[in-house]
């Protein structure tokens, strides 16, 4: 009886192992897929890679016109006939930039939270109290322009959350820079004021 069967098995009847297999050029599918996530991706295709770039320089320019509008109005908050130091010139414009300058399509979720913005929509949703101190202050219009301004302002973490692609893509997030604009617009002169002649004074109707 011979002892071929106890015979130490050649290097060829042995699986590899995985040193040696990646010394080979061969890395296990199990960790090649742990280290992409878990997911096993080919190769960009360059077409694909061409228009993912193209749409990335598009999203980034739509985002710098946001920011270009939330500065605008923090210049335009600033430029209120309100004491130095008050909370619309201070705070709130800061609140308003801070948003319109720093939106992430890709960290906004549904609940509208985190981001850094959480103390910024705070200061936000103290417009209407002070409002009702500011009355004698502010015109009817500048009253006006301020809830407009920052309604848009605080819509629009929660328009990103909800649909990033379509606020970026289909002229949205454009839409709600345009409605900024026009509430912070300086009105077209309209010559004299209309009035009555009162004891030779004219008074404003």
């Amino acid at each position: 009886m011979t002892n071929d069967h106890l015979a130490e098995p050649s290097r060829a009847d042995v699986p590899a192992s995985s040193s040696d297999a990646e010394e080979d050029g061969f890395v296990p599918v199990a960790r090649a897929s742990a280290e992409h996530g878990g997911l096993l991706e080919p190769p960009p295709d360059p077409e694909e890679a061409a228009v993912l770039a193209e749409e990335a320089e598009y999203e980034q320019r739509v985002l710098a016109g946001a920011a270009a509008a939330g500065r605008r109005a923090a210049a335009w908050m600033r430029g209120l006939p309100l004491p130095p130091g008050d909370w619309v010139r201070g705070p709130l414009a800061e609140a308003v930039e801070e948003v319109m300058t720093t939106l992430d399509p890709t960290g906004a979720d549904r609940d509208v939270r985190g981001c850094g913005q959480d103390h910024a929509r705070e200061v936000l949703d103290g417009l209407l109290r002070y409002l009702a101190d500011a009355a004698p202050i502010l015109s009817p219009r500048e009253r006006t322009g301020l809830l407009a301004v920052v309604s848009c302002v605080r819509g629009v973490p929660r328009l990103l959350a909800d649909d990033p692609h379509g606020v970026l893509h289909r002229g949205r997030l454009a839409a709600v820079c345009s409605l900024i604009d026009s509430a912070i617009a300086r009105p077209p002169s309209a010559g004299p004021v209309p009035g009555r002649r009162t004891g030779g004074r004219t008074r404003p109707s």
